[in-house]
């Protein structure tokens, strides 16, 4: 069956001249030497001139976790700060559905540069037979564009995979409905600018009046509100609302500012295995992470409505401060209503009920900072912008999933020091902020780090919630740490040990920290000489 497949691999002169159009010129014939074949691949001439890129591992061959394929390093430079896909036709034959999700056919460009190293991949369970299923990478290419290795081919899984029609492109992902002017700097009314710096937790909806009233106690000033409802049940909305309504009265008495936040948006997320920037018509999914409102307008239009009744619900309610308009946006691909898009709408429809009511804008990549580096400010009056710090993420999420077998082993990774490939500390903490940094310096923006957090167990935990609330305090953001009373893995106070699962008799280190920086109580007038 091997000889009867007809599929051809285009590798664009591009990425080894960085000289030609994008999408446009392909090459023919023998592959440039600098494609690295591994074993297992090959490369094979077909009748029309192409080349075909074939990966062919049997039910012995010895594996391990590595993309076998074709790799290539890419120079990046004609795209910096620039919109790109890379793309490419996937065909496969016989790969078994694996535990791991990204244990299949793919593509994968690994980039590695500045204070980031990550991998971005096409495709998620992309397993058993099928013919020429476009697969897209879409990334802003960062400056400085670090080192990028293009992979192809399938990683640690068996079965035949055939790939054709690989190229690379500009494509404006994030397109915005409006313009702003040059020089354009964010507008903020004294509701904003007479604010004394917030700082406190995310609180979950059904917590009571002690859980705030211990927080408050602790010096917070401010609480993360979780809006909690069933999507399939639309009347837990409503629920959740009128809790909201009643324990206002509780949380003003307590001295508590709300920044509520729409925890479920209409349709969530896919949760299937996913090609990026495919009509849905056309497919069968998209990638498990994306919003199903970035796609279909009818939870689009739900989302906007929901804020339509939330702001006038509680329009002039002297307890919230502003509402977070989406938790963690991940858009992967290209989109109908792009992540920036859908909030827009809903800002646009808040500002016609309360004018001055302050709205947080979450960046892409599940509010990542690197999302800030193409984050467009919203034309309007008393915009925020929130950022979630959880880098790096291996160590302050270690044993949250399949790592737990490593903590059960006694193998934890430490804060300060080198976790993965680089070393870690504050100075690193704060070259991965400067996306934001330069976002809130660029446009006179004023931004909430909405979520933080280290795993309990973590060794130096403390160190690093000490760390990035110093960096918090020296760039004059608002920020609320992940969470209070919701697990208690991200309790502060539950002890460090991973073998106790019982409140602390004594502050936690974590704690202390936490507690040192919410009795701060900055005034309006020490943030204003900030």
């Amino acid at each position: 069956m091997r000889n009867n497949w007809k599929t051809t691999l285009s590798l664009l002169l591009l990425f080894l001249a960085g000289t030609l159009p994008a999408g446009e010129a392909f090459l023919k014939g023998t592959p440039d030497s600098r494609w690295k074949l591994t074993q297992y691949a090959r490369w094979t001439a077909l009748a029309d001139g192409d080349t075909a890129l074939e990966v062919s591992i049997g039910p012995d061959d010895p594996i391990r976790n590595e993309t076998y394929g074709a790799h290539l390093v890419i120079d990046l430079t004609p795209y910096k700060g620039k919109d790109i896909v890379i793309s490419g036709l996937i065909s496969a034959e016989g790969v078994p559905k694996g535990e791991k999700s990204h244990c299949c056919a793919k593509l994968m460009l690994f980039h590695r540069g500045g204070a980031e190293s990550r991998y971005y991949t096409s495709s998620a369970g992309l397993w058993g037979t099928f013919r020429n299923r476009r697969q897209e990478i879409a990334l802003r290419v960062p400056d400085p564009v670090g080192k990028n290795v293009l992979m192809a081919g399938l990683q640690n899984n068996r079965g035949v995979v055939r790939i054709s029609g690989l190229r690379i492109e500009e494509r404006d992902l994030y397109p915005v409905p409006f313009s702003l002017p040059e020089n354009f700097r964010c507008e903020y009314t004294e509701r904003v600018t007479k604010s004394p710096v917030l700082r406190g937790a995310g609180i979950r909806s059904d917590s009571t009046r002690q859980d705030a009233a211990d927080l408050a106690a602790e010096g917070a000033n401010m609480m993360r509100w979780w809006i909690r409802w069933d999507i399939n049940q639309p009347e837990t909305l409503q629920r959740s609302l009128d809790r909201l309504e009643t324990m206002l009265p509780e949380y003003e008495k307590l001295g508590l500012k709300l920044i509520p936040v729409l925890a479920q948006v209409p349709g969530e997320r896919y949760r299937k295995p996913l090609l990026l920037g495919i009509d849905a018509k056309e497919e069968s999914g998209r990638s498990k992470d994306n919003f199903r409102m970035f796609f279909e307008k009818k939870y689009l239009d739900e989302y906007v409505a929901i804020w339509k009744t939330i702001a006038k619900r509680f329009k002039d309610s002297p307890a919230i401060h502003g509402y977070t308009l989406m938790n963690e946006p991940t858009q992967y691909g290209s989109a109908p209503y792009n992540y920036l898009y859908c909030q827009y709408l809903a800002a646009k429809a808040i500002r016609e009920i309360d004018p001055e009511v302050p709205l947080y804008i979450s960046a892409n990549d599940w509010d990542n900072p690197i999302g800030f580096s193409y984050l467009k400010p919203l034309p309007f009056r008393n915009i925020l912008y929130e950022v979630h710090m959880y880098q790096p993420h291996n160590y302050t999420h270690q044993g949250v999933g399949p790592s737990i077998r490593d903590i059960r082993a006694g193998k934890y990774l430490s804060y300060p020091g080198k976790i993965g490939s680089d070393s870690y500390d504050r100075a690193m903490l704060k070259k991965i902020l400067l996306p934001v940094v330069r976002f809130q310096e660029k446009y006179g923006a004023r931004i909430y780090c909405g979520e933080f957090s280290v795993i309990r167990w973590a060794p130096g935990g403390a160190q690093y919630l000490e760390d990035l609330c110093s960096l918090f305090e020296e760039f004059g953001w608002d920020w609320a740490y992940h969470c209070h009373r919701e697990w208690r893995n991200w309790s502060l106070e539950y002890p460090d040990s991973f073998h106790l699962n019982s409140p602390a008799n004594a502050p936690t280190g974590r704690q202390k920290v936490l507690r040192k920086y919410w009795s701060k109580k900055q005034t309006i007038t020490e943030r204003e000489e900030e």
